[in-house]
This record gives structure tokens, sequence and C-alpha cells, in this order.
């Protein structure tokens, strides 16, 4: 890789580093572990750099390796299912930003809850990417899509109202 790909390479990373810092800020339990995040996420974003062929926006690249680096993490690391109580999760969770609109930050620490690959449908959706742009960045047909989402509504439904202490 030339200097001149480096130096691209730095710039498309600060265009985007927003979408980089959301996801690992979503998939980690500390700042600390999301610093180690951001650096693996940017070390393959490096990695890869020299593959990008540019079919695709590059803040959808971005999204497609930062995604599967932390859900290979995650699986590595075997956190992808909740395994304390829920009382336990949400007074550590890291989202509770003071001055938060309450239903954002709830919406927020349901959605930490999910399972490494929900997360990441969860986010692109949110994102506003449609089923076949969300298959063609997880590998998983749109069919997968769709059945995950709607899967993961039910249960963002159920852990909204757990969090606010409503009769499910």
């Amino acid at each position: 890789m030339g200097p001149d790909s480096k130096i691209l390479f730095v710039a498309l990373i600060r265009q985007n580093q927003g979408i980089v810092n959301s996801l690992c800020r979503l998939y980690a339990n500390s700042n600390e572990e999301m610093k180690d995040y951001r650096q693996d996420v940017l070390l393959s974003l490096w990695k890869a750099f020299p593959n990008f062929k540019e079919e695709s926006k590059i803040s959808t690249w971005i999204y497609r390796v930062a995604l599967n680096t932390l859900i290979s993490i995650l699986r590595k690391k075997n956190q992808g299912i909740l395994t304390e109580p829920l009382s336990e999760a949400f007074e550590k969770n890291h989202f509770q930003n003071i001055g938060s609109d309450d239903d954002l930050l709830v919406l927020q620490q349901a959605i930490g809850f999910l399972k490494p690959m929900d997360k990441a449908v969860v986010i692109l959706y949110l994102e506003g990417y449609d089923n076949r742009e969300i298959s063609k960045m997880l590998s998983i047909s749109e069919t997968n899509v769709s059945t995950k989402m709607n899967r993961i509504k039910i249960q963002l439904k159920k852990t909204v109202k757990s969090l606010q202490n409503e009769p499910q």
C-alpha cells in the first residue's frame, strides 16, 4: 500500500469515524472495552482496505467490516448471551447518559441485550438500510433478515417493558 493509499485510508476513517464509534459503543460493556473494540475494527479496516473495490459506498463497506469484526470478537469471547440478571446489566449499562431522552435510552439499553447478529440487523435497519442491503452486508438471506427483524421487534418490546417495569 503506497503513501497515497495511507492518506486516503486515514481521510476515509476520519469522515466515517462516527460509524465505527457508534458500533463499538453498542457492543462494549465499558469505555475501555469500547477502545479495544475500536482498535480491533480499525486494524480490520486497514487490513481489508486494499481489497475495497468501490462496488459499494465506503460507509457500507465500513459497516460490514466493523460489524463482522465485532461479531467475531464476541463469538470468540462467547458474550453473545446475556449471562447476568437483567437488573445488574441495567445498572452497569454504559448508555445511562445524563440528559438523554428516556425512551431513546431505554431502546438503546434494550438493543444492548440482543445477540451480536441481532444487534447488527437492528443497527443497520435503524440506519435506514433495507433488507436487501442488510442481507448483503451480513451475508444472510433477505428472508432471514425479515424473520430476524420480526423476532427482534418482539424481543425489544418485551425488554423495553421489563426495563420500564411494565407488565408484559
